[in-house]
């Protein structure tokens, strides 16, 4: 969606272009943050592979509602400003699913072993080089009707969104899957952990806060740059000059951003089940060392939309290129080793 929606509102609808990646980066995070927090403090009885299914479900009513409007409604001045309110909220609700989503199925995944969390990262970065190529194909196939990018591009994910919820019906059933939540509901017994107290939180905090922390400022660091700032940052050339990066100049962005971060997001969360290093003791080193990257970045040619900078240090495409592999593949190996690290500083009940 984000994909699509950009080349829609920046390259179409000039209104809402300078703020509209920052807005949908708020409207994505502060939903999905806040229902993760509300569905760890609030205990809701039933089985928790509910709150997996009725957001998937939910999500697949969102994506035949945003193929209806791709069909049913035309790009124009007059119906911009709602057509911008109904995308925000379909935003915020999508990842108010999400949220539910992936705290639920986290909470499955607590129960595997130690190394199982890190496959949920794995897939989600997988997820993101299939989108960024799917978006690449679909702007092959058609490279100026953004419509029918939109229609190709989401009718694709109300099938995936499917596949998902009819897969979970086979999860289930699992030898595997019911073994290891029959010892995780037998461990929480023992000591009433069905509905935690503050003071049992407390404690599961104290002992994990430092690998929380870590994973927290792996993806405060991304998120200042991915999406926002790396979109904003364009192929340097001067008034006049002629295309001359590598990367076509409608696949530019879709290519050197997108697809080049969630490659190497992939191979640095993969990288972690085999490579383990530095040692839960000494990550947060080079976590607070990522900062550095935001500085990098503003000095590439970061050109936010209605702003003109002129002080450009590192001009060349490489610089930009090679620093989001690097960017993307810390993310996915730092944070992929925080989860990995955090239930070992925690007892079994938790």
């Amino acid at each position: 969606m984000l994909l699509i929606t950009t080349r829609y509102y920046v390259g179409h609808w000039f209104t809402y272009a300078e703020s509209f990646m920052s807005v949908i980066g708020v409207t994505s995070q502060f939903p999905n943050v806040g229902i993760m927090f509300i569905n760890m403090a609030v205990v809701v009885a039933g089985p928790l592979m509910l709150r997996v299914v009725i957001p998937l479900i939910v999500n697949c009513l969102l994506v035949i509602t945003i193929v209806v409007m791709v069909i049913f409604v035309q790009p124009n001045d007059n119906d911009r400003n709602w057509f911008y309110i109904v995308t925000l909220v379909i935003i915020i609700l999508m990842n108010l699913c999400n949220g539910v989503y992936q705290s639920s199925i986290y909470g499955i995944v607590a129960d595997f072993p130690d190394n199982y969390p890190n496959s949920l990262i794995i897939g989600n970065n997988l997820c993101g080089i299939f989108t960024s190529l799917m978006s690449i194909s679909t702007t092959l196939v058609s490279p100026d009707n953004v419509m029918l990018n939109a229609l190709l591009y989401f009718c694709i994910s109300l099938g995936i969104l499917v596949i998902c919820v009819l897969s979970l019906g086979v999860l289930v059933k699992l030898p595997f899957y019911r073994h290891h939540m029959a010892l995780g509901d037998s461990a929480r017994k023992e000591v009433d952990v069905e509905s935690p107290s503050f003071s049992q939180y407390w404690e599961c905090l104290s002992y994990c806060w430092v690998q929380l922390f870590n994973n927290f400022f792996v993806y405060f660091v991304t998120l200042v740059i991915f999406p926002a700032m790396a979109t904003d940052t364009p192929y340097y050339r001067r008034d006049g000059d002629p295309w001359g990066s590598v990367f076509p100049e409608n696949l530019y962005f879709a290519i050197n951003t997108f697809l080049n971060f969630n490659v190497f997001a992939f191979i640095g969360s993969l990288s972690a089940n085999y490579i383990q290093m530095p040692s839960p003791r000494f990550l947060w080193i080079p976590v607070l060392l990522r900062i550095l990257f935001i500085p990098f970045f503003m000095f590439c040619n970061y050109q936010p939309i209605g702003k003109v900078r002129t002080m450009v240090i590192f001009r060349n495409e490489w610089w930009f290129t090679i620093a989001v592999s690097i960017l993307a593949l810390t993310c996915g190996y730092f944070s992929s080793l925080a989860l990995i690290y955090t239930p070992r500083y925690c007892r079994v009940h938790f």
